[in-house]
C-alpha cells in the first residue's frame, strides 16, 4: 500500500487543531497504514512528503482545514494544484467559518470530511467555483485519557463539565445588521436565528425552512443570503452555550466550565471557571467527570467529538439535540439529548444523574461500548479509506 501523507499543525497554533490533525493520523497507523507525520513548520519534512508525492510513491494525503495549501514549493505555487496526489480536508467547523482558512487552493483531487450532514450542500455557497472531487460525512472520533484502563473505578470529583468559549462576555452582535441596511435582508436572517434558538436544527436547514415559508423556494435566494452565512452562524453558536450555561445555573447545578471568555457573565459567580487551558486538561477534566454537557454549535445533523471524548472517559454525555446522536445512541439512556422548547424540564436529568450513581455507572457503560465500537479514530480512518478506493 502507498503511503498516506498527514500534515500536522504545530502545536504552537490551536490546541485542537494539532491535536484532532495528530489523531487523525494515528487512526491510520493502527488501521496498518503506512503514515508519514509532516508537520508544517517543518521544511525538510514537507520538501520529502513533495518528494515522495511526485515520485507516485503517496497513495493520498490528508490534514485539518485547508493545511494542504502550506505545501508550496514556491510563493502562491501550490504543489497539489499540479501533482495528483488526492487530498482531504477535515473540516473542523462549518464550511462557512473563516477559520477553515482558503479551501479553494488549487488542487487537482481536493476531497472534503465535513461534521454535519447539511455542510456537504453547504459547502458551495462559501466556494461557489471550487469542484470538489468528493465528500464524506462524519463526526471527528473520539480522544481517550491515559486512564482508560480504570474509567469506572476512579473516583470522579468533578460533577459536571462543560467546555466551550464565549465571546464578547455573551453580549454576541448581531453581525448580519452591521453589514446590510436592507431591512428585508435583515427581517429574514432575523427569522432564521429565531428559528434556530428555538429549534435545534443547523443553519443551511434553517435558511431553507424560513424561505420556503416566505415561498422563496430555490438556490438564488440561498446564494443571495449566504454571506450572511457566518455572521448568523456565529452569533448562534454562541447564545446557544451561553443559554445552556444559564439554564444549568438556574437549576443551582454548580459546572466546572474550560474555557476563556465566562468571566463576565450574569451568572459567573455560580460557576466554577477554569478558564483557557491545553487540550490535556480538557481531556483529563472529562475523565474526572460524572456528567458532560455540550452543545452542538453547528452540528445538528452530526456530532462534536466531545460527546465521543466524553463518553470514552466514563462520562455520561447530556447533549444539544442531533438527529446524528439521537439515531447512534439511545436517548435516555445512553445519551440524553435537550431541545430550545423543553430545555428546562429536560435539564433535571443533570441532578438525576448525579444523585443516582447506579444510573450515571449504567449510562456511563453502555455509551462507553457504543463509543468504543463506533466512533473512535480507527473508525473514522476506515470510511476514509473505503471512500479513497472507490
Amino acid at each position: 500500500m502507498k503511503k498516506i501523507i498527514a500534515f500536522i499543525v504545530s502545536e504552537g497554533n490551536h490546541p485542537a487543531l494539532h491535536r484532532n490533525s495528530l489523531e487523525i493520523a494515528k487512526g491510520f497507523e493502527s488501521l496498518g497504514c503506512d503514515v508519514e507525520y509532516t508537520y508544517l513548520n517543518d521544511p525538510e519534512a514537507m520538501q520529502r512528503a513533495y518528494d515522495l508525492m511526485r515520485s507516485g510513491e503517496v497513495w493520498f494525503s490528508i490534514g485539518v482545514n485547508d493545511t494542504g495549501a502550506f505545501l508550496q514549493t514556491a510563493p502562491d505555487h501550490y504543489a497539489l494544484g499540479d501533482l495528483p496526489v488526492p487530498y482531504v480536508s477535515v473540516l473542523l467547523d462549518a464550511p462557512y467559518n473563516a477559520a477553515n482558512g482558503n479551501l479553494g487552493f488549487p488542487c487537482q483531487k481536493h476531497y472534503l470530511w465535513v461534521l454535519d450532514k447539511s455542510h456537504i450542500g453547504a459547502i458551495k455557497y462559501r466556494f461557489p467555483e471550487k469542484q470538489f472531487a468528493g465528500e464524506i460525512f462524519q463526526p471527528l472520533g473520539g480522544d481517550v485519557a491515559t486512564r482508560e484502563y480504570e474509567i469506572f473505578s476512579i473516583d470522579r470529583d468533578l460533577d459536571v463539565v462543560f467546555s466551550a468559549s464565549m465571546f464578547e462576555d455573551g453580549n454576541i452582535k448581531m453581525y448580519w445588521r452591521e453589514q446590510t441596511d436592507n431591512p428585508y435582508i435583515i427581517g429574514i436572517l432575523d427569522d432564521v436565528v429565531e428559528y434556530m434558538l428555538a429549534n435545534p436544527v443547523s443553519l443551511l436547514p434553517a435558511v431553507k425552512y424560513v424561505l420556503e415559508e416566505r415561498g422563496l423556494i430555490g438556490e438564488d435566494y440561498v446564494t443571495a443570503l449566504s454571506p450572511y452565512f457566518h455572521g448568523v452562524f456565529f452569533y448562534v453558536k454562541m447564545l446557544r452555550r451561553y443559554r445552556t450555561l444559564e439554564e444549568l445555573t438556574k437549576k443551582d447545578i454548580r459546572v466546572d466550565v474550560f474555557g476563556p471568555g465566562w468571566e463576565n457573565v450574569p451568572f459567573a459567580k455560580r460557576l466554577k471557571l477554569n478558564g483557557a487551558v491545553s487540550y490535556d486538561t480538557v481531556l483529563d477534566a472529562f475523565s474526572r467527570a460524572k456528567v458532560v454537557v455540550q452543545d452542538q454549535a453547528e452540528f445538528n445533523n452530526g456530532g462534536h467529538d466531545r460527546v465521543f471524548t466524553a463518553m470514552l472517559n466514563g462520562a455520561v454525555v447530556v447533549s444539544e439535540y442531533s438527529s446524528y446522536l439521537d439515531r447512534e445512541f439511545e436517548d435516555g439512556s445512553e445519551i440524553y439529548l435537550f431541545d430550545w422548547k423543553n430545555i428546562g424540564q429536560q435539564m433535571n436529568v443533570v441532578d438525576e444523574l448525579l444523585l443516582d450513581e447506579s444510573k450515571r455507572l449504567a449510562s456511563a457503560i453502555r455509551a462507553y461500548g457504543k463509543a468504543k465500537a463506533k466512533h473512535c479514530w480507527e473508525n473514522r480512518a476506515q470510511r476514509v479509506l473505503e471512500m479513497m478506493s472507490l
